[in-house]
């Protein structure tokens, strides 16, 4: 019988080893995010300079004000936890249609609405641009991204092995980042302006059972989308001030 009373105390020592096993593994220390793994995916330089304003040995076509479709690609690339990819929902390309809005305020725009296509390759610009024209676009805005998700222990995990700390402690840290371009390209003729690339940084903390990175990721994005509609706008108007042209509407 001592034997059997022995076992049993035994048990929960043992139950929390394991718990403390399973909740450290890959959550050690903060590992950061692989921006160069995640531009590489996006196909952009991070070291080159980001400019606002359109170069002005373009010729400014189309003129405005003109019709702008948004095409969101639906990018195919390996998913883990340095690198996933981006969802992109209808809640997320409202967001950007309403960031840039202003445009459309200002005559520098008549018309925003998102491009959905389905028989066109995310990766083929002069196919998007067709698709564009088809739907009777001046220019097309294609918007990619890439996020990163970082999910690590503080020093408040040595209370979760006290199992109910698993859930009270607030001892993971959740950080996200979203990484995103906007690609402006004229649908005749091969006009372009310089790729966007904007960032948006999450972190959510809360005890390992319910520290959610999807709610990290979703905020990230929402920065992001953010931030790329008013790079849009701020590319735009910059243009329009340089462009000697008037604003007369293109048809």
């Amino acid at each position: 019988m001592p034997r059997l009373d022995t076992e049993v105390m035994q048990q929960p020592f043992a139950i929390a080893v394991l718990l403390l096993m399973v909740l450290t593994t890959g959550c050690g220390s903060s590992q950061g995010f692989n921006r160069v793994a995640m531009s590489e995916v996006l196909h952009v330089d991070l070291t080159s300079n980001q400019d606002t304003r359109i170069p002005s040995h373009q010729r400014p076509t189309p003129s405005p004000p003109f019709r702008l479709g948004v095409f969101f690609t639906n990018h195919d690339f390996p998913n883990h936890q340095s690198l996933r990819k981006v969802e992109w929902l209808s809640a997320d390309r409202e967001a950007l249609l309403q960031s840039l809005a202003p445009l459309r305020d200002q005559r520098i725009l008549t018309d925003i609405f998102v491009l959905m296509d389905s028989t066109v390759h995310a990766a083929d610009i002069p196919e998007i641009r067709q698709a564009g024209a088809r739907y009777g676009a001046d220019a097309v805005l294609i918007v990619d991204g890439a996020a990163a998700v970082d999910r690590y222990n503080n020093h408040f995990a040595w209370l979760y092995p006290t199992i109910i700390g698993a859930y009270l402690a607030p001892g993971t840290e959740s950080d996200a980042l979203v990484m995103a371009t906007g690609s402006l390209w004229a649908v005749r003729s091969d006009w372009h302006a310089p790729i966007q690339i904007v960032e948006g940084v999450s972190k959510v903390v809360g005890s390992a059972v319910l520290v959610d990175d999807g709610a990290a990721l979703e905020d990230a994005k929402r920065q992001t989308i953010q931030a790329l509609g008013q790079r849009i706008v701020d590319l735009l108007q910059l243009w329009v001030q340089d462009s000697p042209l008037s604003l007369s509407p293109l048809r």
